[in-house]
């Protein structure tokens, strides 16, 4: 019942958005904005953008258009049972089961269609009752996991090795690795986006993980030590939670995406870094159902709404923050923080350090 309530509060939106705009239907077509209102899985290639199913929502009635070899796993394991489903042929298109027309939205450039994209990731953002639970249970699996493989890798063992045991951890949990990157110590300075190697990570690792169930995305960052952690580098980190301390502080409904960014962006300075260094990597934004939906920057309009779920990512030196938050109208909730992590406290909020093994 829960995945049917969270769909009708959804599909109550967009009727509300149809009627606004004076159209008759909208059809969703990208993996995102379709695992939004199914409240499931939409891919089944984790490397394509549009799903593999096309949702239409007109103002009293949903309609789910799939194939033969899809229709039937559909309908166990990731439909509510409210959609009406057509079923076409694996060599047929769906799109002429879909309708067209100017009174018709779609989300994405569509020469049959209204483009309402950005209307629907507006709707797509503010996650309602059932996904802030969801979402939360996520975000502590995914830490869990996280933090499990972090504690038994060894200083031999490979980036690959590392990244096989951060995937186990996360299958266990019934989590996707959407995206998966490990860095040891002789490639944590060089790149951003470490892709996992055959190298060794000797003294230091880092695992970085966006993790996925039934659509929704947590996303966090942790870094292992063998042995005392150098003292240049536990003050370079505590440097970074203080930048990160000054995204977090102006991340408020109401305030913009834009906003958080230039605090955040004149903080590297204030507490002892290169003033570009905002520039040598994304800084984060809004999350959900992507990764990013987009970086933010300081030029981002996106007001921030209550109940949006934001991961902030700001690095420097080889080292990286990162986790995901939820807003509400009085504070911001950390959901990808573990027990069995070691925390400090920054500003009054409880933030991972760094552990030594």
């Amino acid at each position: 019942m829960s995945r049917t309530a969270e769909q009708r509060e959804k599909r109550a939106r967009i009727k509300a958005f149809l009627q606004s705009r004076g159209l008759e239907a909208v059809v969703l077509r990208k993996g995102a904005n379709v695992a939004w209102i199914i409240g499931g899985r939409a891919h089944i290639p984790t490397t394509l953008e549009l799903s593999c199913l096309d949702v239409i929502v007109y103002p009293e009635r949903i309609v789910v258009v799939t194939n033969k070899i899809e229709a039937p796993r559909l309908q166990a394991e990731e439909l509510s049972g409210d959609e009406e489903l057509i079923v076409v042929n694996w060599f047929e298109s769906r799109d002429a089961q879909l309708p067209k027309g100017p009174t018709v939205g779609t989300d994405g450039a569509d020469p049959d269609r209204v483009n309402v994209l950005a209307d629907i990731e507006n709707l797509r953002r503010s996650l309602n009752f059932h996904e802030v639970n969801r979402l939360k249970s996520i975000g502590h699996d995914a830490s869990e996991a996280l933090t499990s493989a972090l504690s038994i890798i060894e200083p031999g063992d490979s980036e690959v090795d590392v990244a096989s045991e951060i995937a186990e951890q996360l299958w266990q949990r019934d989590l996707e690795p959407v995206v998966l990157l490990v860095a040891g110590e002789n490639r944590i300075s060089k790149f951003r986006h470490p892709l996992p190697t055959t190298e060794t990570i000797g003294k230091t690792a880092m695992g970085v993980i966006c993790a996925r169930r039934k659509g929704l995305i947590a996303s966090l960052t942790r870094i292992v030590y063998f042995g005392e952690i150098p003292t240049a580098m536990n003050n370079t980190y505590l440097q970074l939670l203080e930048v990160e301390r000054a995204f977090l502080d102006h991340t408020k409904p109401g305030m913009t995406l834009g906003e958080a960014f230039k605090k955040g962006e004149v903080a590297y300075a204030l507490h002892g870094f290169e003033k570009d260094e905002w520039t040598n990597h994304h800084q984060g934004g809004p999350t959900g159902y992507l990764p990013r939906d987009f970086p933010a920057h300081e030029k981002t309009t996106q007001l921030i709404g209550p109940n949006n779920a934001i991961a902030w990512n700001p690095s420097g030196r080889g080292l990286k923050v990162e986790d995901t938050l939820i807003t509400s109208d009085l504070s911001i909730d950390f959901i990808t923080l573990s027990e069995g992590w070691p925390t400090v406290n920054v500003g009054g909020r409880i933030r991972p350090a760094l552990l030594s093994r």
